[in-house]
């Protein structure tokens, strides 16, 4: 699950003061950073869409600043790259990613590292790469030229270039890198894309067919951990006036954004009757691995067209089936919906289905 709160973001960059001290490379009299090797021959190049994307970044007395994000390469690591240097990491493979960070508002930025924390490496199996400050200084860790020295502070029109490093489990591929400008990983916000080729192939091969049931791990209380057989029905694209009288909570970002419907069927397995609370779980994703959480509109007292909610104050009898309709807005110029997914109890990773044809 993504944080979005701010309380996550400082946390995060806590945790990295901590490691910065730690990092690859020295500086030179101009202060430049000089690695301490050459690349080992067991990296790879990712063919990221390099380029730079003007983006809104929010510190930690949520105050917004205009910065530009210029994302320079992506290199795959090896597997011996992180478990020398943390056993934590051991079966991840490091990946590389160098990018510039240029303040183009008119304030200084305090703490501008924390750029970095709206970043995500999004794995092709749907999940955040992990962020590991691995680069050298660390025991075993010299020969990994990913240095992070960023400012104290950025000046108005003053740059400087990091690596960062992100985990992906062995065997993952990339999807994309995307930037959150509402805070830490903030779904409702405006968010800038560099997609890696390839990963909406590898993405996609592994979808299921929309008519395909599958069982997903729900916490039913009384019965636990039941594994409901569930299929998506319908992903219906709605219109903004559809939510007007709904009272749902809505950002500036959303109230411009476009509604989608996503009806799921379930049946419940358990020996109880089971409690219709499954749509908080679903996911709707876009081919760059957002996953736009539901607006929860099980307290209205008014109907959504198109999206009953009058479901959610009944229960299912064992053996019976039920489909429920969950809200998602889509934020973003061009984004759609590529993909349905469940969050599942106790496991890492979504089930997901193919969104065309639905």
């Amino acid at each position: 699950m993504r944080l979005s709160s701010q309380f996550g973001k400082a946390a995060m960059g806590a945790a990295v003061l901590l490691l910065l001290a730690g990092c690859a490379g020295e500086r030179d009299a101009g202060g430049a950073v000089v690695g301490t090797s050459e690349r080992p021959a067991s990296w790879t190049d990712l063919p990221v869409r390099t380029g730079a994307r003007d983006v809104v970044h929010t510190d930690v007395d949520d105050r917004p600043h205009t910065v530009r994000i210029t994302v320079r390469s992506l290199v795959r690591g090896s597997e011996k790259d992180g478990a020398r240097v943390d056993e934590e990491l051991k079966g991840t493979v490091p990946h590389y990613l160098t990018f510039e960070v240029t303040n183009t508002g008119p304030r200084t930025i305090p703490d501008p590292f924390m750029v970095d924390s709206d970043l995500v490496l999004m794995g092709t199996d749907w999940e955040d790469g992990q962020e590991a400050h691995l680069s050298g200084g660390r025991p075993g860790g010299a020969d990994l030229p990913c240095a992070n020295f960023p400012p104290e502070t950025l000046a108005p029109g003053a740059s400087y270039e990091v690596c960062v490093t992100y985990a992906l489990p062995e065997g993952v591929g990339v999807l994309s890198v995307l930037h959150y400008a509402g805070g830490y990983h903030d779904e409702t916000a405006a968010v800038a894309v560099w997609p890696v080729d390839g990963g909406v192939e590898t993405v996609s091969a592994g979808l299921a067919e929309p008519g395909d049931v599958i069982p997903v791990r729900h916490d039913a209380d009384e019965d636990g951990i039941l594994e409901l057989p569930a299929t998506p029905v319908s992903v219906r694209r709605g219109n903004m006036a559809d939510l007007k009288d709904a009272g749902l909570p809505l950002t500036e970002e959303e109230r411009r954004g476009v509604p989608y419907y996503v009806s799921v069927t379930y049946t419940n397995t358990g020996t109880s009757d089971l409690y219709n609370d499954q749509s908080d779980r679903i996911r709707l994703l876009t081919r760059d691995g957002r996953q736009i959480p539901e607006k929860s509109h099980y307290f209205m007292d008014s109907e959504v067209p198109g999206c009953p909610s009058d479901w959610i104050f009944a229960t299912v009898p064992t053996g019976d089936s039920v489909t429920q309709c969950s809200i998602h807005v889509v934020t973003g110029e061009g984004q759609k919906p590529f993909a349905v997914g469940f969050d599942q109890v106790d496991r890492a990773g979504l089930v997901a289905w193919r969104a065309e044809g639905l």
